[in-house]
């Protein structure tokens, strides 16, 4: 689909080492990668292992911008400096995630309820990057998308260098559609480019996608992790055979292995691709779909995966 720029977006816990080198060795990488989010208060940064291999160890050659969770400027800044020093792209502000936990300390989507908040650390984080560097990804509003526009007028001032909009609120969570025309808004009122998310799976969803909010840059995480060649297949490729389906969980029980921490169990193994599993059980049957939620050997993963033999 020519003129698209794609991102992978950032789902923590998924869209991890293991993920993204999977994807590099089938052919379906996008144009840019982003981390799931670090943590950022008063005291610390906290991250997992996991995060700062993600950031050292990624080896596709492709720009990887780090995005931050937090409430409060002086730590958002202070370790947005720190990864910078470490060689990302950029940085990411997450004013989109709707967990509970990350809500209820005033981070992720909770900054939409706070438009004076969100100003403050926009402004922050503006001055401490340099021009091309500072992203911002939100929703279309915490409780209703009549919200949207005054979060608008907030990033106008702010003037990031990118927005990805999650066409939802924050209180729809993954349910419903994402309202993909109500981006254009955004195109229209910000000078920056925008990116469009959410509910972005097929080639079709793609092109709609695209129409409805007018942004030719798609953010694809869930879908890309249920169609692993899905980028692929947006530049051009074929549809992925039963082979190249097998091919992925193949590689991609090779990949978790590489990037656990030794030691490690064959049941944590198993529990650690069932965090990408859960995505792809739409495509299998009730029963695979039954044992592969519990198989604690790799033996049996691979025989419901249908990649014995």
């Amino acid at each position: 689909m020519g003129g698209m720029q794609l991102a992978l977006a950032p789902m923590q816990d998924v869209t991890d080492l293991a993920f993204v080198r999977t994807l590099a060795r089938i052919g379906s990488l996008p144009d840019v990668l982003m981390t799931p989010y670090f943590r950022s208060t008063r005291s610390t940064c906290v991250c997992s292992a996991a995060l700062e291999r993600l950031v050292e160890e990624h080896e596709t050659g492709l720009p990887l911008v780090a995005q931050l969770a937090g409430s409060e400027p002086a730590a958002l800044t202070r370790d947005a400096r720190r990864l910078m020093a470490r060689g990302v792209a950029g940085i990411n502000l997450n004013a989109g995630c709707p967990s509970p936990l990350v809500n209820r300390h005033g981070a992720g989507a909770a900054l939409l309820r706070e438009p004076a908040r969100l100003a403050a650390v926009l402004a922050a984080l503006r001055a401490e990057l340099p021009p091309g560097a500072f992203s911002v990804k939100l929703r279309l509003g915490w409780a209703s998308a009549e919200e949207f526009p005054r979060l608008l007028e907030v990033l106008a001032q702010a003037a990031p260098d990118a927005v990805m909009v999650h066409a939802r609120t924050r209180q729809q969570l993954y349910g419903g559609a994402a309202r993909w025309s109500a981006v254009r808004a955004a195109a229209a009122a910000l000078s920056c480019p925008v990116w469009i998310n959410g509910d972005i799976d097929s080639p079709q969803r793609a092109r709609e996608a695209a129409a409805d909010s007018g942004c030719a840059r798609l953010m694809i995480g869930r879908g890309a992790v249920r169609h692993p060649y899905l980028f692929r297949q947006l530049r051009g490729g074929a549809a992925p055979t039963p082979a190249d389906r097998r091919r992925y969980f193949r590689l991609l029980i090779e990949e978790t292995g590489r990037a656990l921490e030794p030691p490690y169990r064959e049941r944590g193994h198993c529990n650690r691709l069932k965090k990408y599993l859960a995505f792809c059980y739409a495509e299998m049957s009730a029963e695979q779909e039954w044992h592969l939620r519990r198989c604690e050997r790799l033996a049996d993963l691979e025989s419901w995966l249908e990649l014995e033999g």
